[in-house]
């Protein structure tokens, strides 16, 4: 069997290394980089500029560690070249990896024929590549604003952002979701002034209310400035200062503005709806086991929307290529390549068991619902809260805010949602991922013994209290 997979982000490599070690003859279309935007803009790149202002905010605060430093001055072409080491180095394993499992990696920008067929423009000309079962990955790219002139040199996306290390003693973020709140960290923390602007009443919109305080209420204390529902009306450069005005006539003049209002997916010049694949405005739109409604055509990531994070596209990556394969060699042995309407073990993903996580100072990890958005979908839940601020470890690494949240089921236990704010909450959510995703209930984490001191030792404590509320 032959696969074509069109991307070649976390989804794409994902689903072409799972196709080749099932056994099919793979080829692997990418435009530009392998790693796609989580590696070399995304991603990769601005948790490793987190790293760097982390360290840069410690030493500010060092004092408080009975520590006398002076303050961090960012070496930016070493920031750069740290960056651009990390990504060469992951982006060399990943076409490792593809060597070894003999993926045939193709460079050049790819557009669909027909639903069989992706023809590749590169360096040397034009070529088609045929395929049995086809896996569209192409991502996303940028969302842009009309209302802001992109062209300006002073005016940044994140790709700008994470390609052009600089630190403004400035800057304007437009946008108050995951990305505007991880650079406004950043930028603050090397010790620029930082204003965010963001339409919604509240940073994170669709979050939890108690994450969402908590997140802004830590930015600010870094000095981060925040006006919500509030739109940017128009940008303007003059000289080297950038001018926003806000709807209330009010002036914000900074060096740089950044535009970070999210992404879209990647849809547009690829001859998908060419190809008679149905959308969903920009998004491909695809059952739960990621087929389109042209049989033999799959899609995942980013560019079907949805949860656009790359680790829920390497899991949607590695479904579609199961299903591709399993699909195929059922209906070969059915004579019914044209009719594939019933096969067994199809994978899809259960997104309730998926973490998202923001890495502000302190770190935020959400899983699942919410209790209002539980509530909402008619659950009868159970919240239990626990802080850091009664954690030995949390105290000892300066790290006291924030708290772990649990959403839990009347009766049962069984776990619905987690939000967690605090030191390394990137990491323990997945305690409780691990669970929910295996049906484990919140006493089944309250009984198991955790490590003192940890900062995992709130999660069982947020368990203990929800399954005496829960009653069980």
């Amino acid at each position: 069997m032959r696969i074509v997979v069109l991307g070649g982000g976390p989804g794409g490599y994902a689903a072409a290394f799972e196709a080749a070690r099932l056994g099919a003859t793979v080829t692997l279309i990418e435009k530009e980089n392998l790693g796609g935007t989580c590696l070399n803009w995304g991603c990769v790149p601005t948790k490793t500029i987190l790293r760097s202002a982390r360290i840069a905010w410690d030493a500010h605060n060092a004092a408080e560690f009975g520590l006398i430093l002076p303050a961090a001055d960012v070496d930016e072409e070493r920031l750069l070249e740290r960056k651009d080491a990390i990504v060469t180095e992951l982006r060399s394993q990943i076409e490792a990896t593809a060597a070894r499992l003999k993926v045939d990696v193709v460079y050049g920008v790819g557009r669909l024929v027909d639903a069989k067929t992706v023809r590749v423009t590169g360096e040397e000309g034009e070529t088609d590549y045929h395929a049995d079962a086809l896996i569209l990955a192409t991502g996303s790219e940028v969302f842009r604003l009309p209302s802001i002139d992109h062209s300006l040199e002073r005016v940044w996306t994140s790709d700008e952002a994470t390609s052009i290390i600089a630190t403004p003693s400035s800057i304007l973020i437009v946008g108050g979701g995951v990305i505007g709140l991880e650079f406004a960290c950043a930028y603050a923390a090397f010790g620029a002034e930082v204003h965010v602007v963001e339409l919604m009443p509240d940073v994170l919109p669709g979050n939890d209310k108690r994450v969402q305080r908590a997140a802004q209420e830590a930015l600010e204390k870094m000095g981060v400035v925040f006006h919500l529902g509030a739109a940017a009306e128009s940008i303007g450069q003059f000289g080297d200062k950038m001018e926003t005005v806000l709807p209330d006539g009010s002036i914000i003049e900074t060096d740089y503005v950044l535009s970070a209002v999210g992404r879209k997916p990647f849809s547009e010049g690829v001859g998908i709806a060419e190809a008679g694949i149905e959308m969903d405005r920009a998004a491909v739109k695809v059952d739960e086991y990621f087929r389109t409604n042209v049989p033999g055509v799959y899609a995942i990531g980013d560019l079907i929307g949805g949860m656009m994070l790359a680790h829920v596209a390497d899991e949607e990556g590695l479904a579609a290529a199961r299903n591709a394969i399993r699909e195929y060699e059922f209906a070969a042995a059915e004579g019914l390549l044209a009719k594939m309407t019933h096969v067994p073990h199809r994978e899809s993903v259960d997104y309730s068991c998926i973490p998202a996580c923001v890495y502000t100072f302190p770190e935020i990890g959400v899983l699942g619902s919410s209790r209002d958005s539980a509530k909402a979908a008619g659950l009868d839940v159970v919240q239990a809260v626990a802080k850091f601020a009664a954690n030995g470890k949390a105290l000892g690494e300066g790290e006291p805010e924030g708290f772990v949240q649990v959403v839990a089921e009347k009766n049962t236990g069984r776990i619905v949602g987690c939000q967690i704010v605090g030191p390394h909450a990137v990491e323990i959510i997945h305690e409780v991922a691990l669970a929910k995703r295996h049906g484990l209930t919140v006493r089944d984490i309250a009984e198991t013994v955790h490590a003192h001191p940890t900062v995992s030792e709130v999660v069982r404590l947020a368990c203990a209290d929800a399954a005496s509320k829960c009653g069980v």
